[in-house]
Formats: C-alpha cells, sequence, structure tokens
C-alpha cells in the first residue's frame, strides 16, 4: 500500500514521498534494525528518546510536533491518536477468509434456530432450543447445551463450553477453551454429610465483551451471573457465581471474583488480583496487580497489597518499611536500660 492511500484511508495528511510502498507495521521495541518499508508509531517526546533506533525510522505514524523527525509521515491529531494507530494495525492485519457454511460433521438439534449467514465448523455441538443470532461464527469443538442463545455478530472460539440456559449478547468474541455456566461452588457441611447446593441460575452476557482464552464464567445459584456491555477479560480469568460484572470494566490475566462479588462500572482489576466474596468494588476504582480486596473499594481510589488498603497508604506503609529494623532496635534498647 502507497503512504498517499494508507493516509486517504485514515483521512489523514502526509510528508514526503507518498509512492513510497508501506508493507507493514513493526514495534521498535522488538528489533534491532529499523525496516525502511514498515511503518512506526510515534506519538511522544519520551517514546522517540526512550528509542535511540526512532531516529533511523523512515516512515513514521506520528504527531505534528513530531514531523520533522522523520523524511515521510502519516500526521495525526494528538488527542486520539492511538486510535489511528488501532486502525493501521487493522488495515495489515491478515485474517484468515471465513465463508458463512454449515459443516456437515455439526450436530444441530432440530429444534435450534440458526441465522442468517452463520459459520458452524466441525465438530460443533448445537443442542436443544438453542437460538444462534445473525453472522455468528462457531469454530470446531464448540458446544452450546439447551436453551442457549448467541446474538448476533459474536465469535466463539474452539472448544468453548456454554451450558445450558446461558444468554450471550452481540458482538462478542470468545476465546477457545473458556466455560461459561458451569456450577458455582456452592456446598454445604451438615451432621458429616457434604451436601451440593443446586445451581439453577444462569449467565448474562452483555453485548461487545471479549473473554480471554481458559475463562471461567459461573452460573448463578439462584438468579444471574451477569456480565456487562463493553467490558474485556484476559485470559484465564474467573468469576465466581452470582457475581455481577458492570460495564467497560476490564480484567486482566489470572484474576479471580469469589462469589457474590460486585463490580461496578469502569473498574480496572490488574493481573493476578482477588476480590473476596461479597464486596463491592465502586465505580471507576483500580486493584493493582497481585492484590486482594477485603473490604468495599471506594469510587476512583487505586489499591493494591495483601490485604489491599488505598494505594497512597500502602505507598507510606512500604516507605517506612527500610527503617523498621533500626526502629526495632532502639526499642529493643529502650527496653533493655528501663530494667
Amino acid at each position: 500500500m502507497k503512504l498517499k492511500e494508507l493516509a486517504e484511508r485514515l483521512n489523514a495528511k502526509f510528508t514526503g514521498n507518498g509512492e513510497l510502498e508501506v508493507n507493514g507495521i513493526k514495534d521498535l521495541e522488538h528489533h534491532t534494525a529499523v525496516d525502511p518499508n514498515s511503518i512506526y508509531y510515534v506519538a511522544s517526546k519520551k517514546y522517540l528518546n526512550k528509542h535511540q533506533k526512532a531516529s533511523d525510522v523512515k516512515i513514521a505514524l506520528t504527531i505534528d510536533s513530531l514531523a520533522s523527525t522523520f523524511p515521510n509521515t502519516i500526521i495525526v491529531p494528538e488527542e486520539g491518536s492511538k486510535v489511528k494507530f488501532i486502525q493501521v494495525i487493522s488495515l495489515f492485519e491478515k485474517k484468515p477468509s471465513i465463508q458463512s457454511s454449515v459443516s456437515g460433521k455439526a450436530s444441530i438439534h432440530p429444534s435450534a434456530k440458526i441465522g442468517k449467514n452463520v459459520t458452524i465448523m466441525d465438530f460443533v455441538v448445537i443442542q436443544e432450543n438453542v437460538i444462534v443470532g445473525d453472522n455468528v461464527v462457531l469454530y470446531p469443538n464448540v458446544v452450546l447445551e439447551p436453551n442457549v442463545e448467541v446474538g448476533d455478530d459474536t465469535v466463539i472460539k474452539s472448544g468453548v463450553v456454554i451450558y445450558y440456559n446461558c444468554k450471550i449478547g452481540k458482538r462478542n468474541l470468545i476465546h477457545s477453551n473458556t466455560v461459561i455456566g458451569a456450577d458455582g461452588f456452592g456446598f454445604y457441611d451438615y451432621a458429616g454429610v457434604r451436601y451440593k447446593v443446586p445451581q439453577i441460575g444462569n449467565v448474562i452476557i452483555g453485548d461487545d465483551v471479549e473473554m480471554g482464552a481458559h475463562c471461567t464464567v459461573d452460573r448463578a445459584a439462584l438468579e444471574s451471573t451477569t456480565i456487562g456491555n463493553f467490558t474485556k477479560f484476559d485470559d484465564h480469568v474467573h468469576v465466581g457465581h452470582n457475581c455481577r460484572v458492570g460495564n467497560y470494566v476490564y480484567i486482566a490475566g489470572a484474576t479471580v471474583l469469589a462469589g457474590s462479588v460486585t463490580i461496578e462500572d469502569g473498574c480496572f482489576l490488574a493481573g493476578q488480583s482477588a476480590v473476596a466474596e461479597h464486596l463491592t468494588m465502586k465505580k471507576g476504582s483500580i486493584l493493582l496487580g497481585l492484590s486482594g480486596l477485603t473490604e468495599d473499594s471506594k469510587e476512583k481510589t487505586a489499591y493494591f497489597g495483601i490485604p489491599a488498603r488505598p494505594a497512597l497508604e500502602m505507598h507510606r506503609i512500604h516507605s517506612s518499611l527500610p527503617l523498621l529494623p533500626e526502629l526495632v532496635k532502639d526499642h529493643a534498647k529502650r527496653k533493655n536500660s528501663e530494667k
């Protein structure tokens, strides 16, 4: 693709040789030498100073104040430049071509309702009364149990299992081997007998949700475990039964929500964090990585540590720790002198 064509697609202006061929987009951090026919995203002076190789870049996606640094540029507004970067990635993405079709090796119950332009690949299992919307793509070995609903334009990757009565919204992307609707962890011990509490609820997932590989979302005991619109999960996220996860939430890898947790809109949970049962993360709050929340958070407040405390408080605690040995020594001396 020529530089000027790429600029036109981005509705942006360019400088330099508009006939120059741009063969792809690359990252300065992962190459020892700069590719003269690839475009590089450089949108801050800090990034420019960090990577000395940036001076060798021949084609840059950049902002106006940095344009003179490079011989050939596509210039984008500083505010929202990352959106243009995302658009460039999309233009060079090489996805496998998928034609809507239904494999003869799939098992589809006669009572299932299948929408228009659906792709159902080998060994998919669709059981009684399932509803599959228009333009849905089901990769090999997906299992949809009875009464499952899958909304329009959703893509479900290989090996995903969606248990009975669960509902998936529109434009979802669910990556391989995720399980939605398994029984919640409900047991009760009495008089030497361990009783399993029936989990008769379901899972309801909103629109524009993405779940990484190997995620698990347990069904509710009585009502619904819910995931809001535009929420994004990394790989290996676990959501316990009866949880309520809001809209525009980010949950990074290996994070665990115990049962009956509420995550309000706009929260961010970093990797390997955990939230104890029946707690609420208030709107816009943040749980930093390797942290365990043991009390309700405050709105728009960052927490870290085990147990997690507000970040400013934890910073003060951590900065005091190096002083602790000397304080202990001084305390011991005073005790001895008092004897």
